[in-house]
């Protein structure tokens, strides 16, 4: 099989930065330099990242942006892929680099409530043990249905500002062990901070999230696969037992499988096999497809 060539860096840090807009020209003219592409947002509160490129260059980039002290040690956590994952680059700076949605209500919450971590062999072992805890996705309903671990409780939101208000609704589990996670990690570092303010007494956040479980255990008890923003949607986790969990809109065949509604103005991501993505023109819906054919007869 051959090597795969590009290398994709997922990252992230809460630390405090005095001017987000000078390192944002800093970062645009690296990645520029290096033939990066990806995401980048900053905040005063810190950065939150993914990048993709060839070795070389990925690996330039770690070197240079480890050299402005407030990113030294950050946790780079790598995947690969046999082709440019990100059409472009985009770097902005935002209020927030995942917004919770507490500040335009006067609230927030303190990083520093953020609850320890659960290493992912320890998240395993309570798995393996049948130990009694309760277990979070931090994450958006989309990313959930096509992959969660074993038992997870799910969040039906659309967006992470959503948060706060499906966690209220956790009261009942605020004398259980809990453990949240998401993708990298950037999100439970928020989210456990919420709900150990709510008065969750044991709360613990996964170790750089589904990432680096599946990286360090065999992934075994998560269901599904893992949503990723970038081109390649999805990624395998499990290697020991791994099931689909999501189906087809259409035909309900279990397939993990995101199509992108080809209708302009509404881009909804919904599971569809190819048969059905080709019978139904890539459309997530009836309105769509009738919006298409006015289009097409047009």
């Amino acid at each position: 099989m051959k090597p795969k060539t590009i290398k994709v860096l997922l990252y992230y840090k809460y630390v405090k930065l005095k001017d987000p807009n000078e390192v944002e020209k800093s970062q645009r003219e690296l990645c520029t330099r290096l033939n990066l592409g990806g995401r980048i947002l900053l905040s005063t509160e810190g950065i939150n990242g993914t990048v993709a490129g060839l070795v070389k260059d990925v690996d330039e980039y770690i070197k240079q942006t480890e050299k402005i002290e407030a990113f030294s040690n950050m946790e780079w956590k790598v995947s690969w892929s046999d082709e440019q994952i990100f059409p472009k680059l985009r770097i902005r700076v935002r209020d927030e680099i995942v917004t919770l949605g507490l500040r335009k209500g006067g609230d927030d919450v303190e990083i520093s409530s953020k609850a320890d971590y659960i290493e992912p062999e320890e998240l395993f072992s309570l798995y393996e043990n049948s130990q009694d805890f309760v277990i979070i996705d931090a994450r958006n309903n989309y990313e959930a249905r096509v992959g969660k671990f074993k038992g997870a409780i799910t969040a039906p939101i659309d967006n992470f500002k959503d948060f706060p208000k499906f966690a209220n609704g956790l009261e009942k589990f605020k004398d259980k062990e809990v453990v949240t996670y998401c993708t990298g990690g950037v999100r439970c570092e928020k989210a456990s901070a919420y709900l150990r303010q709510k008065g969750f007494k044991k709360v613990r956040q996964l170790h750089g999230g589904i990432h680096e479980y599946a990286k360090r255990t065999s992934g075994k008890y998560f269901e599904g696969e893992m949503f990723v923003f970038d081109k390649r949607m999805l990624i395998p986790v499990n290697s020991v037992n791994p099931t689909v969990i999501s189906e087809c809109k259409y035909c309900q065949k279990p397939i993990s499988r995101y199509v992108d509604c080809s209708y302009p103005t509404c881009h909804s991501l919904f599971v569809c096999c190819q048969e059905c993505q080709q019978l139904y023109q890539s459309a997530c819906s009836e309105n769509c497809i009738k919006q298409l054919q006015i289009q097409t007869n047009n």
